[in-house]
């Protein structure tokens, strides 16, 4: 039988499948406010070319683009952020159910207030890699409404200073209707909105989750990160998958954009009597099936076709996977350095050089 921990993760791998809805369900809300943002400067842009525009007309124009368009993003803020706010409390909420799930009578789980689950929300920065690494909530949404603005009118003005007429900078902003508009200054900002948003949903449901386990330092006593069993997920999140953490300690899911990954509380040995049967979905070869809740990705990885191992990892890493020797504990761990960057081929090689001799690499 498995321990309770087993179920807490089962019940996070199953949440994050209808987590992973409401990101799509958020990202299709900006759809309507990218067609006010294509009507606004359709607006602006009529009438007379602009080639025929002196310097300083060109400015005042982009100025009035610059604030129709900071307008739109500042609505669209403020109903995510309603939104997110929303989220919020219900996965405090429904990390205090599952852990009640479990508990069989043992505890009852406090729930923190709606407003303390939003502040450590909001304070809390995002562990994402790269440079929006270290931002908070607001500021990483913002920074990204401030910068498709920029896009559109730097668009805008090399297209005046190119020459180009109305018509054909409208094209190089909207994009062309024979591929869909999908090549247009407009879609990047749809795709990076799409990833801002996704992000954002992620962060908002781990700190949550985590303020309900920082509120019952009795019952949780850790963390363990929980990655998705199947082919796209990244290096990072394979080799922190089973990893435990105290609380408030280690990294918090998203580690990185659109990143899947989530996170389960780890009880209090005083608890450890609590069992019941636990899984989890992965999806590999032969399709969606259900493993045992304690099993890792690379322990995982390790049992599905090599073909399968090496369109995930590479065909390098996945003759050491099948051939090296390794653990798939220790595997995981050589492939991620102590800042949870992913490790090159030479890095892993000088940490387990045996390990490459016997896969023959």
């Amino acid at each position: 039988m498995a321990q309770a921990l087993e179920q807490l993760i089962e019940q996070s791998t199953r949440h994050q499948v209808y987590l992973e809805r409401l990101k799509s369900g958020e990202v299709n809300q900006f759809a309507s406010f990218l067609q006010q943002i294509d009507r606004s400067i359709r607006l602006r842009l009529s009438g007379e070319e602009i080639t025929a525009y002196s310097r300083t007309r060109l400015e005042r124009l982009l100025a009035t683009v610059r604030a129709d368009l900071s307008a739109i993003y500042a609505e669209y803020w403020d109903e995510l952020s309603g939104n997110l706010i929303d989220l919020s409390e219900y996965e405090a909420g429904f990390e205090a159910r599952s852990l009640n799930a479990v508990a069989q009578g043992a505890f009852e789980t406090v729930i923190p207030a709606a407003n303390q689950v939003w502040a450590a929300v909001t304070a809390a920065p995002l562990s994402v890699s790269g440079p929006d690494q270290g931002k908070l909530l607001e500021p990483f949404v913002k920074d990204w409404s401030a910068t498709e603005v920029k896009r559109v009118s730097g668009a805008i003005r090399q297209g005046y200073f190119e020459g180009q007429t109305t018509s054909q900078i409208l094209q190089r902003v909207r994009g062309t209707r024979a591929n869909g508009y999908r090549d247009g200054i407009l879609a990047i900002s749809n795709r990076n909105a799409e990833a801002v948003v996704r992000t954002a949903v992620q962060h908002v449901a781990s700190i949550s989750r985590q303020e309900t386990w920082s509120q019952n330092p009795d019952i949780v006593e850790g963390v363990e990160w929980v990655s998705t069993l199947d082919s796209r997920t990244t290096q990072v999140c394979r080799s922190l998958d089973g990893q435990v953490y105290p609380i408030g300690k280690g990294p918090r899911p998203p580690i990185h954009i659109r990143c899947r990954s989530t996170t389960a509380a780890v009880l209090n040995q005083k608890f450890s009597f609590l069992s019941e049967g636990g899984t989890r979905s992965a999806r590999g070869k032969g399709g969606v099936a259900r493993v045992d809740a304690d099993t890792t990705y690379y322990g995982w990885l390790k049992r599905q076709p090599a073909a399968f191992q090496d369109s995930v990892v590479g065909p390098v890493r996945g003759k050491l996977l099948r051939e090296g020797g390794l653990s798939a504990e220790r595997f995981a761990e050589i492939g991620l350095n102590k800042n949870f960057t992913p490790t090159t081929l030479a890095e892993m090689r000088e940490l387990e050089p045996v390990a490459f001799e016997r896969a023959g690499l």
